[in-house]
């Protein structure tokens, strides 16, 4: 679940977001929740105005991508984790430092179509305060947790970081999943950094949210 893009002014309740057939895939990864639509490839609000596509060379028919083979979803089966018994990210195989791991995939959207309830929306541009929400729908990159309370972390070991696909710097915009300044194991959970702000609006201000 990581943070949420700039602040964003209430709009009426959601609409429902209908998934057409032609963005279920035909396969999934192990562990994949049902309830949550897989995604090859971005999908985007058609209430985008044609100056964001344009401005973000965003598309509907880029080439898809498969399942990632350099991650895999597990269910957390250790009490002391902050997310015991829900799903995490972890690496198939060594993932050298500062390499790039998958797009983070959902929902391309402006204020227009915003889920206020969602905790899986980051933001993809400030200026054209566009986001990219996998609360319904995603990739392996949804599965991510934040470091803090994870036994053995004192740090994020990945972040997110936008990047160019295709067509060099005129290529779509998408948010990436990144391995941080170090090597990451095999085996070893892939963890962000949300933010204190994150955690600040669910638990309450003034909280010491800090492992040290």
């Amino acid at each position: 679940m990581p943070t949420k893009g700039p602040p964003r002014t209430p709009k009426p309740p959601t609409k429902t977001t209908i998934v057409p057939p032609s963005l279920k895939p035909s396969k999934t990864p192990s562990n994949w929740p049902p309830e949550i639509t897989y995604l090859t490839r971005p999908h985007l609000s058609k209430s985008l105005p044609a100056e964001t596509i344009t401005g973000l060379s965003l598309s509907a028919t880029n080439p898809p991508s498969a399942p990632s083979t350099l991650v895999k979803i597990r269910r957390i089966t250790d009490p002391a984790h902050p997310a015991f018994g829900q799903l995490g990210l972890f690496t198939a195989k060594t993932l050298p430092a500062r390499s790039f791991i998958l797009d983070y995939l959902g929902y391309v959207h402006d204020d227009n179509d915003l889920d206020e309830l969602s905790d899986y929306d980051l933001c993809l541009d400030r200026e054209l305060r566009v986001g990219v929400d996998a609360r319904r729908m995603g990739n392996e990159g949804r599965m991510v947790n934040d470091y803090r309370g994870v036994p053995g972390f004192v740090r994020a070991n990945v972040v997110f970081e936008t990047r160019r696909v295709g067509g060099g710097d005129g290529g779509e915009v998408r948010m990436g999943l990144w391995v941080g300044s170090r090597d990451v194991k095999k085996g070893v959970e892939l963890c962000v950094s949300y933010g204190k702000g994150f955690w600040k609006e669910r638990l309450g201000e003034g909280e010491d949210l800090s492992l040290n």
